[in-house]
């Protein structure tokens, strides 16, 4: 019998995959007072040494070593391993947030969907959706009080530093046009058609700068950049925003810089992340610990889970069609 949902008051929490992204997740869960991590698993033993000496919690190879241990899990692998360990997790009755991409293909996604026992079980990570500079956008767009929307421009890009860890497993448009194919259709409340795609190779053998156009069902035309080209010496190392031109005026969010900006005597200045991530020890109100919150809440209280898959399909269709069009074939279709 499941042991968390109305009257339980603390949830117990699993990380699968604790490389970059797991470590985030596994220091954020020490500032939601209502979680307690347990457990992590990972089938590097370099990963499982970090958690057990920086955690301080149990850590095994496989999600199948923690299931009895835990309520939830936070699946954090590779994109390619997400369906096996989320289905696993479902399969056991455990509440599972599942960081986006969601999983590479719609066929993909149609597998893990069909694996939840009810719709609540699942939750995807689409952090942008905590922001509240996000929120306050979204609540403007969706008001009317832009008139009709005429064109919109999204873009994220990030250093070459960043591309050089993960080119080898990932792709400029999964790892970075995910959140604005979530972020485009999360503010607008409009579906999402990918109508052409344009790519340049300058530093990896794929592609890593990537231009998309889209349109949306009302007439509105957009575009969406990605790229990890930016010089190692920029002092942020991010480039993203939207821009939303309407009717009656224009809206503009610029989610590159992060409130505070520290330029040192020896020449050195760097932008200190405020919104996103949690710092070395923890603490704030930035972004991923609100996620977790929500996904917390959700589970004990057994309210709707924030983010549906079905909210994660639709993101992961943009950028399958971005990168059909990338290789000259058809969209997959929906």
């Amino acid at each position: 019998m499941q042991q968390w949902g109305p009257g339980v008051d603390r949830l117990r929490i699993g990380v699968v995959g604790v490389g970059v992204q797991g470590q985030l997740h596994a220091r954020a869960l020490r500032d939601v007072r209502q979680a307690e991590l347990v457990a992590v698993a990972d089938i590097s033993s370099r990963n499982r040494e970090w958690a057990e000496t920086h955690l301080g919690v149990r850590a095994v190879p496989d999600v199948g070593d923690l299931l009895d241990e835990v309520d939830a899990v936070s699946v954090c692998t590779p994109d390619h391993l997400h369906e096996d360990a989320t289905l696993a997790a479902l399969a056991a009755g455990k509440r599972v947030l599942l960081e986006k991409p969601m999983a590479l293909s719609r066929a993909s996604c149609d597998r893990i969907i069909a694996g939840r026992p009810d719709p609540d079980a699942l939750m995807i990570g689409h952090v942008l959706r905590f922001d509240p500079r996000v929120l306050r956008l979204r609540e403007v767009v969706r008001s009317g009080e832009l008139g009709d929307i005429w064109h919109v421009k999204v873009w994220r890009c990030t250093s070459q530093a960043v591309g050089e860890g993960i080119w080898d497993r990932t792709s400029v448009a999964w790892f970075l046009g995910i959140h604005d194919a979530d972020l485009l259709r999360f503010v607008t409340g409009r579906e999402v058609e990918v109508t052409g795609a344009v790519g340049r190779k300058v530093l990896s053998p794929s592609h890593d700068v990537v231009h998309a156009t889209v349109r949306f069902a009302d007439g509105a035309i957009g575009t969406m950049e990605n790229n990890w080209t930016l010089p190692h010496s920029r002092p942020s190392r991010a480039d993203a925003g939207l821009r939303i031109v309407g009717e009656h005026g224009i809206l503009e969010m610029n989610l590159s810089h992060n409130d505070l900006l520290y330029a040192r005597r020896d020449g050195v200045a760097s932008f200190m992340d405020t919104y996103f991530w949690p710092g070395r020890d923890g603490g704030g109100a930035y972004n991923l610990r609100t996620e977790l919150e929500a996904f917390v809440d959700a589970a004990l209280t057994g309210g709707p889970t924030p983010v549906s898959g079905e909210e994660g399909r639709a993101a992961v269709a943009v950028v399958e069609d971005v990168e059909a069009a990338l290789a000259g074939d058809p969209p997959p279709g929906n």
